[in-house]
């Protein structure tokens, strides 16, 4: 090694020193590789003390005033490197020969110097350890652009495990490299679970040996670069079975080359059920309007018209019935109105209900939307017939709506008049007859019973329970 023979640190600077004076043309031409070596060249001695640095050393560290006298390599080591170097210096003075290790000095700004160092023991045919001779590389601008490298790294994988999506990284052999947290939660899995397996195989798609080759095919295609999107199903936790919005996008390198494919998926089974209850409430919709354009007809050919305005007037209103309980419908819940809301509806335009004229009572009892129109009819007959001519035509009639259940098979249900003007037969029968005979017979398969008693009209209807609850 080069030093001149006083007690500070040599440096080697580019000129010729005195130490040089005279000195053959192999140790001017060592001098040279040393001078222009783009490695940081430092020997010390037994202790550690630095004895000789070349200029690379001191422009590394940003010493210029090369002011080394008696320090130690050690001293100038950052805290978390120290143990690293201790531990190189003890394996050298136990006969090693060589070390290589990445080390981290701390520069006269404060800044740190990362290097790749090699360090070699001096004087290994003579007996005891002299020092060491250690040629150091800069790698700060590496370890920087690693670190944030891996900062990269975290925040996007920071970023991915906090999305609602499920999120992947496979290679265009569709072997899986990464899953995202939400992914592995869905499918109550861990990385070691699916992490090198092909995406075809892991635990979301192996349900179904048609949905792994529609995948297997996807990912061709997608390596190639493509980018695929289409609707599946995959298994959750629980082997749940889950539709979802599924996604293939490739990623290229710098010269167009598919290096990677993302895969991302949102789970879509609200969107599916809406479609499903859409689907669902347009058939019902097509389904009640047929039933409505048909009870029309009924009402059309029924009715018996001698007076053009009188006629509009009627059918007009029982359209506006009909309207009521459609109303009642569309506001039910369960598409099922309650039997008490559907007398009510029909009642409401005739006289208070909360008053002492009308009394409605019996069972709770829920009707399907068929019957519902058919009894909606029957009732608006009988308050149209009462306003004009029964219990609601003067100020003191009442009516008594009432029904039950026998035997928890049949279902009865009463329409009782009293205290209006006497009651008299019809000479001839009329569409409220119709209605209340023959519609409800062929839509219920239901008996019927009128009775125009002079205290007050009576109407009977019973026919199988199950005839009108939902099934």
């Amino acid at each position: 090694m080069l030093r001149d023979n006083a007690d500070k640190a040599s440096v080697v600077d580019g000129t010729t020193p005195p130490a040089f004076a005279g000195a053959d043309d192999e140790s001017a031409r060592l001098r040279r590789l040393v001078n222009l070596s783009p490695a940081g060249i430092v020997e010390t001695d037994a202790k550690g003390v630095i004895r000789f640095a070349n200029p690379r050393w001191f422009d590394m560290m940003g010493d210029h005033a090369k002011d080394t006298s008696s320090a130690r390599l050690f001293d100038l080591l950052v805290p978390a490197c120290q143990e690293t170097y201790a531990t190189a210096i003890a394996d050298l003075q136990a006969g090693v020969a060589s070390i290589t290790t990445d080390l981290a000095f701390t520069r006269q700004d404060g800044t740190a110097l990362y290097v790749s160092s090699s360090l070699t023991a001096l004087d290994l045919t003579k007996p005891g350890f002299s020092g060491i001779a250690a040629i150091f590389i800069d790698i700060t601008q590496r370890v920087i652009a690693e670190k944030r490298l891996r900062a990269s790294e975290t925040r996007l994988r920071q970023i991915l495990d906090n999305t609602v999506a499920l999120i992947g990284i496979i290679s265009p052999d569709g072997t899986l490299i990464e899953a995202n947290e939400p992914a592995l939660l869905a499918g109550g899995l861990t990385r070691a679970d699916v992490v090198g397996k092909k995406f075809w195989d892991c635990y979301w798609w192996s349900h179904d040996a048609a949905t792994m080759a529609e995948l297997e095919a996807a990912i061709t295609h997608a390596a190639t670069g493509q980018t695929l999107r289409y609707d599946a199903t995959i298994r959750m936790k629980g082997d749940v079975l889950a539709p979802i919005d599924f996604m293939l996008s490739p990623v290229l390198d710098d010269d167009g080359n598919v290096e990677l494919l993302v895969p991302s998926a949102f789970d879509i089974s609200a969107r599916k059920r809406s479609e499903e209850q859409l689907a669902f409430v347009m058939r019902e919709v097509n389904h009640r309007s047929k039933n409505m354009l048909a009870v029309v007809q009924s009402i059309l050919r029924q009715m018996r018209p001698t007076d053009t305005a009188q006629f509009v007037r009627d059918f007009g209103a029982r359209l506006r019935a009909l309207s009521a309980c459609q109303d009642l419908l569309v506001n039910s819940s369960n598409d099922s109105p309650a039997l008490i809301e559907l007398v009510k509806a029909q009642l409401t335009h005739f006289a208070p209900l909360d008053g002492n004229r009308i009394s409605i009572s019996g069972p709770e009892i829920d009707i399907s939307s068929e019957v519902a129109q058919n009894l909606a009819m029957a009732i608006y007959e009988l308050a149209t017939n009462a306003g004009k001519y029964g219990a609601l035509s003067n100020a003191a009639g009442k009516i008594a709506i009432t029904w039950q259940i026998t035997d928890g098979q049949l279902f009865r249900l009463t329409w009782q008049e009293s205290g209006g003007p006497e009651v008299t037969a019809p000479e001839a029968s009329g569409f409220g007859t119709v209605v209340l005979e023959d519609m409800l017979a062929m839509a219920l398969g239901a008996t019927t019973q009128i009775a125009f008693n002079p205290a007050g009209l009576r109407w009977r209807l019973d026919c199988p329970l199950r005839a009108i609850i939902p099934r």
